[in-house]
């Protein structure tokens, strides 16, 4: 009768460890979207020049508008317009990413050339 309840204690031993072996593997593999999530989206600021006008929509379901000030390797410096503040935000908070119509500061805007004839 001994022997069985160490028998069982370590089946059940055996069982916690892949179980819990496991949980690493599954993190992963989610967490790889949310890798690639965020260098999409560092990979569509890099695009826009310090001071173009972008609307942000956050994971979390709210929004802000402001312009781009510095990109790092996980985050992003933001100028928030309605608060007028420097924010912070990681790649991985942004859902989308939208160019405003707006340019503010030198050098943002298009270059567009008059013709007179």
């Amino acid at each position: 009768m001994r022997s069985s309840s160490v028998v069982k204690s370590a089946l059940c031993l055996a069982a916690a460890l892949v179980l819990v072996g496991c949980v690493p593997l599954c993190q992963a593999k989610s967490g790889s979207k949310v890798d690639k999530h965020a260098q999409k989206i560092e990979k569509k600021l890099s695009k826009y020049k310090t001071g173009t006008l972008v609307h942000l929509a956050f994971s979390n379901n709210t929004e802000c508008t402001g312009t781009v000030n510095t990109l790092s390797d996980t985050s992003f410096t933001f100028n928030n317009s309605e608060t007028n503040m420097k924010e912070t935000h990681l790649y991985s908070e942004v859902s989308t990413v939208e160019k405003g119509k707006e340019y503010i500061g030198a050098g943002s805007a298009p270059k567009h050339h008059i013709h007179i004839f």
